[in-house]
């Protein structure tokens, strides 16, 4: 058996022990009330079935019940993101190995190389055995010159067998390192697949819970409009184009509350920019040197002076004394506000047409980590941009990584926005959809509907990130 495929048969074991451990861990569904926005969805289906709740306990529990269906999405999207980061740490745990035993392979046929030539070097001094020795070499000679040529020649095969020693010798220890290396790359392989295969079952774990909390909320939302209509006293139609115009009037208030914080964001970095700029300094005027006046001065005369002997004075031991050192507060250090970048590689027209390729995904049907056919949100913003010709990575989070933050004042066709659970922090973002003009974007959201266009603000506005990103 190979040592080659000795690595492979350990390979498979432990994907199969990975696979193991992943069947093998809590397969129960964590319960409903641990998830986002279940507990906004309870509220609102108490005030909705209690008989005594006026008009506004039921138009705040259909603003709970918005919430809670954007909470439930939201988790279930930033599950996916994890699955979308831990299988690119996957995939690129994959390759690693690839490399390594491609490395490891080499360097096997190196040291049988290098075997085989110390095999022959040997097989051919066992040959001349009989000659070439320092004593052969000097016996049978008939001349001082015939000596000294068999001597350069035992020397000259002496030398050779000595190299190839420890050519076998590097070759060895190099076989053995890249072995090493790949046996911990094929480890790191098969964690990274276990790691990517949890976390697609949680991310289809809380995809499942979303879709039930989100079907959840609009059955209680269309018991409380009943409700309200039947208190209103009138249509259920009517009691609908009411909670349309609060629901307008919500999102236009969002819309300004995120507005506004855009552009505190903004003038926080420009603010931040120009108190980095170094000041300049002033130029010294110029000043007359006054010439100088010739003064007399009258030279002193000495006078003897008296000094007394130094009198022995006694100095007592200073008593011990113990000295405590009070300890400096420590200090936490704000977070700069992030500052907008100046320069970027794509171009406007590649902003244009990635703009426009996204809008002909329309209609497409959501898959996790989908590309094609099939798409989710980073599937169709990278997708895009490669159509423009510019590369950009497949995650949501490695994006806006890889992308340069623009303010929203500069946003243009082809820009991506990104969502985030906490917009301080990148890494909790779990969604970008692509700018397509007119105050409008191009995304792929979830199982629930076909990829489409929506307005900028129209959606989970709160977790909008304080900057674009543009490749």
């Amino acid at each position: 058996m190979t040592a080659g495929f000795k690595r492979v048969l350990a390979l498979a074991a432990m994907f199969a022990l990975a696979s193991v451990v992943v069947v093998a861990g809590p397969t129960h569904r964590a319960l409903a009330e641990d998830y986002p926005g279940q507990a906004e969805i309870d509220e609102a289906r108490k005030a909705a079935n209690d008989l005594a709740a006026g008009i506004d306990e039921l138009d705040n529990a259909i603003v709970a019940l918005g919430e809670a269906r954007d909470k439930a999405t939201a988790n279930a999207l930033l599950a996916g993101e994890d699955y979308i980061q831990a299988q690119e740490a996957s995939d690129a745990a994959q390759d690693t190995l690839e490399a390594a035993n491609k490395r490891a392979r080499q360097a096997e046929r190196e040291l049988a190389e290098a075997r085989e030539n110390l095999a022959s070097v040997a097989q051919a001094a066992y040959r001349d055995s009989g000659s070439m020795s320092q004593i052969g070499a000097v016996v049978g000679a008939d001349t001082v010159d015939e000596v000294i040529a068999r001597s350069e020649a035992f020397a000259r095969g002496s030398d050779e067998a000595d190299m190839w020693v420890q050519r076998v010798k590097a070759a060895e220890l190099v076989a053995s390192t890249m072995r090493s290396y790949a046996d911990d790359a094929a480890t790191e392989a098969a964690e990274a697949a276990a790691e990517a295969q949890s976390k697609y079952a949680e991310a289809q774990d809380a995809q499942a819970h979303a879709e039930e909390a989100v079907a959840i909320a609009n059955e209680t939302r269309a018991d409380a409009v009943t409700r309200l209509a039947e208190l209103r006293g009138v249509t259920i139609a009517l009691e609908e184009q009411r909670q349309a115009g609060l629901e307008a009037e919500r999102q236009a208030a969002a819309q300004a509350e995120a507005e506004a914080r855009q552009k505190a964001a903004e003038e926080a970095a420009k603010a931040e920019e120009e108190a980095s700029r170094p000041r300049p300094t002033s130029t010294p005027t110029k000043t007359s040197t006054p010439k100088p006046s010739a003064t007399k001065t009258s030279t002193p005369k000495p006078s003897a002076t008296k000094t007394s002997e130094p009198e022995e004075t006694k100095t007592s031991e200073p008593e011990p004394t113990t000295t405590t050192s009070t300890p400096k507060p420590t200090t936490t250090s704000t977070p700069k506000p992030e500052q907008p970048g100046t320069s970027w590689n794509s171009t406007a027209a590649q902003g244009k047409k990635a703009a426009e390729y996204s809008q002909t995904l329309i209609g497409a049907e959501y898959l996790l980590g989908g590309s094609g056919p099939k798409y989710d949100c980073s599937g169709v913003t990278s997708v895009s941009w490669l159509e423009a010709g510019q590369w950009i990575t497949r995650s949501s989070r490695t994006q806006y990584q890889a992308t340069t933050h623009l303010s929203y004042s500069q946003i243009r066709e082809g820009d991506l926005v990104f969502y985030a659970t906490d917009t301080s922090d990148p890494s909790t973002i779990y969604h970008v959809a692509i700018y397509i003009g007119n105050g409008q974007v191009m995304e792929a959201v979830n199982y629930s509907k076909p990829a489409g266009v929506r307005g900028l603000y129209a959606w989970m506005t709160s977790n909008m990130m304080p900057f674009i990103g543009r490749p």
